[in-house]
């Protein structure tokens, strides 16, 4: 491979190393999951949702347990 067409195979790869930082660089944030921790603390609505959600898992185990059994 002679020194041209290796100069040439770097100087795309920096203009396409180029375009891609461009690319990351101008994307908007992601949100962060840390902005949403606690929104609903203290919500009595989610504390219901958590009371039923275990519940029905709670029945959910107890019927595997007896269909394990039988």
């Amino acid at each position: 491979m002679t020194t041209a067409s290796l100069e040439d195979r770097a100087a795309a790869l920096e203009s396409q190393y180029a375009e891609l930082l461009r690319m990351v660089q101008d994307r908007p944030p992601k949100d962060d999951w840390r902005k949403v921790v606690g929104m609903f603390a203290d919500d009595p609505q989610i504390e219901e949702l958590h009371r039923e959600t275990h519940r029905v898992r709670e029945e959910d185990r107890e019927a595997l347990r007896v269909g394990s059994n039988a």
